[in-house]
């Protein structure tokens, strides 16, 4: 049977391969720099709730299509590329390259709320294709509707999380937003144990056939 936790890790994995892969590119495109530049302007020049408008409703935009089978998968390649190169170019643009800009962003907080957020909207998408195919009752669907609820969560907390580093990060001292793993360890422990009690089936069953797998060890 195919482990939802393991299509979310390789998923996650291959999403951070991207990622960091693609932003090291020596990509140049000055329009996609003059614009890119220009949403950050106005979305980091706003108050702390309509930054989280700006940044939560466009994340879970993102995420609500790779839940969509087939669709999900192509659309979450696309967007991390897209993103990457984005990265890319902002590094080229600033003489460096955007491996540094990467890195810089993964020792954030908010990087590992909002990367794996889409790693689990498209393993869940994954999911339901061998869901469809299994042909499992309908009650089985609720686990991956809770796991969408799971999503918006946590895509919610990490565009407050953003939203507070971009201001700390504006102010006298920017490194006061390395303050915000404060909260953010808490919030990452809290998800990790909401993830397993909406996927405890399958750990579930792991413990069931444990004693079997101890029989026939013993034989």
């Amino acid at each position: 049977m195919i482990k939802l936790r393991r299509l979310f890790l390789l998923t996650f994995i291959a999403e951070l391969l991207i990622f960091a892969i693609v932003s090291a590119l020596p990509i140049k495109d000055p329009a996609l720099y003059t614009s890119f530049r220009s949403q950050d302007r106005a979305i980091v020049s706003k108050p702390f709730f309509s930054m989280w408008l700006s940044i939560f409703p466009h994340n879970l935009e993102v995420a609500s299509i790779e839940f969509i089978p087939i669709i999900g998968p192509a659309w979450f390649s696309f967007s991390m590329v897209t993103t990457s190169v984005v990265v890319a170019v902002e590094g080229t643009a600033a003489h460096i390259s955007g491996f540094f800009i990467f890195l810089s962003l993964m020792i954030l907080p908010h990087s590992w709320l909002e990367l794996p957020a889409y790693a689990v909207a498209v393993s869940t998408s994954i999911y339901l294709i061998y869901y469809l195919i299994k042909r499992y009752p309908a009650r089985k669907y609720l686990k991956l509707l809770y796991m969408y609820l799971f999503v918006v969560i946590e895509l919610a907390l990490a565009g407050a999380i953003e939203s507070a580093e971009i201001i700390l990060e504006q102010s006298a001292h920017p490194f006061y937003a390395f303050y915000m793993w404060i909260p953010s360890i808490p919030i990452i422990i809290f998800l990790i144990m909401l993830y397993r009690y909406i996927d405890r089936d399958e750990y579930h069953q792991k413990k069931e056939e444990k004693p079997v797998d101890d029989i026939f060890n013993m034989q």
